[in-house]
């Protein structure tokens, strides 16, 4: 393997092990501690059979002071420290954590084992916590000189520290020297490098000339991460410092008790009566593997905007207003499914009439994409309907709770019968995609519904503002093809529901949708479609 593929699969296994910047130093910090850290770092390269192989010490030595916001009170098991060099964590973690620790009136201690190689003690009492962290994994500002030989002299090398709420911003002035020598056609190097700075403070300290200080900024190093910055949904990293990885608002609705929330029961595993000539392609709703084709029955008024409605909103959610991007419509009279994807997959989703009604007026689908960081199925007891009989849902159905789904919006579920092996699966960044034992988010990933009329004169039981921007006109009503980049590998959930077509439409004082002359020329209970995902 060479140099550099050796050193990138390195950097991947630390990051992908460690949360980053954002993760670390999210949100505001307003303590900023009188503290003093010294920096060393010793990296060597010698061949082993043939191979190349570094071995790196790097170690920072901290004296942080308390001060009239952080004493030695505020230093519990629960308190979350980070070591973040260039940018960069070299490590996140809490005290707890410690395999020795020791949480006294008048001190303490805590030696953690750091993930990557490596250990971190700490001491503190009454005036002052301290660390020292050895660290063995990728080499931190050594790599920049390797296959040197150099002076260096370093005026501002940035090392950050936070302990609790207590944070030291470092600019280290490091001096060291790099040789190189080249020993069987291979180019070896020997690096020495060291520095000691005091905090820098937060007056003026704006790393990358974003205008926010790093008191503020979770990623200072990066100019297009800070507060108000623009985020792109789902792309593993927090833009814009409210400590989640979304472009849309997140709607938190809550599960009171078992019986007081009622939801449709989705079995991937019983379909609905397939319509006329229906292929069937593995569990019914399973579209893993792409390229299936499925025939779903959806409502007549799948879709529409209840948010003047009383009582179609929870009341542990706000009700939306006219120009805002959150809408709900009936999870009921929709169809739910899912498939497994990778992050980068393009898809294309095909959704049409059954052949047998693709002349008839009234119906417009649409759809909803949600990505879900447990990477499959759930099930709690107690969080759905059931059949006449039925006293307990098969391990195999998913749960989608509540009446209403949001439509434009990630969707929490919180409250729910606590879950133990509700755990994100590998490569997931908990910090970014929190999974709760009681609770789960469907992420937001894409939605659209077919905008094509047939007459112009009626109108979509839709409010003016609803899936801005997601309107899907061909030509022909009654279908639609959309064509999705998947962001993040995982387990997607895809609501396919209606649009009914009429005169007028509003909301009675009793929270009821009302509608006047509606265009439906299919079943009263609903119409087919047909779905196709595939994979080019």
């Amino acid at each position: 393997m060479n140099k550099t593929n050796r050193y990138s699969l390195l950097a991947a296994g630390l990051f992908a092990a460690m949360p980053q910047l954002a993760a670390a130093h999210s949100g505001t910090h307003d303590v900023t501690a009188v503290a003093h850290l010294s920096y060393s770092e010793a990296y060597s390269e010698k061949l082993k059979k043939g191979q190349e192989v570094g071995t790196e010490l790097l170690v920072l030595d901290g004296h942080f002071e308390f001060n009239e916001h952080v004493g030695m009170g505020d230093i519990t098991p629960e308190t979350t420290w980070s070591a973040v060099v260039q940018g960069q964590t070299l490590a996140t973690g809490k005290l707890g954590d410690a395999t020795k620790k020791k949480f006294g009136a008048k001190g303490g201690m805590a030696v953690i084992n750091v993930p990557g190689g490596g250990t971190l003690r700490f001491t503190w009492n009454a005036k002052a916590i301290m660390l020292k962290l050895k660290w063995k994994g990728e080499p931190a500002l050594a790599r920049l000189y390797k296959d040197q030989t150099t002076s260096i002299n370093l005026p501002q090398f940035p090392v950050d520290i936070a302990i609790g709420s207590l944070h030291g911003y470092f600019n280290v002035p490091v001096t060291g020297q790099a040789k190189a020598k080249t020993k069987k056609g291979v180019v070896l190097s020997k690096i020495a490098l060291k520095g000691t700075a005091n905090s820098a403070g937060l007056d003026a300290l704006d790393r990358d000339g974003d205008s926010y200080t790093a008191d503020v900024d979770c990623n200072d190093f990066a100019p297009t991460i800070h507060p108000g910055a623009a985020e792109a949904t789902l792309d593993g990293v927090d833009s814009n410092c409210d400590g989640r990885d979304s472009g849309v608002a997140e709607v938190v609705e809550t599960f009171k008790n078992p019986g007081t929330y009622s939801s449709p029961v989705i079995n991937f595993k019983i379909s609905s009566p397939p319509g006329p000539g229906t292929p069937v392609y593995g569990p019914p709703r399973d579209f893993s593997g792409y390229n299936k084709s499925f025939a779903l029955a959806i409502g007549k008024t799948s879709y529409y905007d209840p948010t003047t409605g009383i009582k179609w909103n929870d009341d542990t959610i706000t009700p939306v207003s006219d120009g805002q991007d959150i809408w709900r419509g009936w999870t009921h009279t929709g169809k739910w499914s899912f498939f497994n994807g990778n992050a980068g997959d393009k898809i294309t989703l095909n959704v049409q009439r059954d052949a047998q009604e693709a002349t008839l007026r009234g119906a417009h689908p649409g759809f909803i994409l949600f990505w879900r960081p447990e990477g499959g199925p759930l099930f709690w007891a107690g969080t759905q309907d059931l059949d006449e009989g039925q006293t307990a849902l098969p391990a195999d159905s998913d749960s989608v709770v509540g009446h209403v789904i949001v439509q434009h919006a990630d969707w929490t579920i919180q409250g729910l019968p606590a879950k133990a092996d509700h755990t994100a699966p590998a490569g997931v960044d908990a910090e970014l995609y929190p999974m709760k034992t009681d609770s789960y988010t469907m992420y937001y990933v894409d939605s659209g519904y077919d905008a094509d009329k047939y007459e112009a004169s009626k109108k979509l039981i839709m409010h003016p503002t609803a899936f801005k921007g997601m309107a899907l006109n061909d030509g022909t009503a009654g279908a639609f093809s959309k064509s999705i980049t998947l962001p993040k590998t995982g387990y997607y959930m895809l609501y396919v529901a209606n649009v009914l077509e009429v005169d007028d439409w509003g909301i009675g004082a009793d929270g009821k949708l009302t509608t006047t002359g509606e265009v439906w020329e299919v079943p009263a209970k609903g119409c087919w479609v047909n779905i196709t995902i595939s994979k080019p």
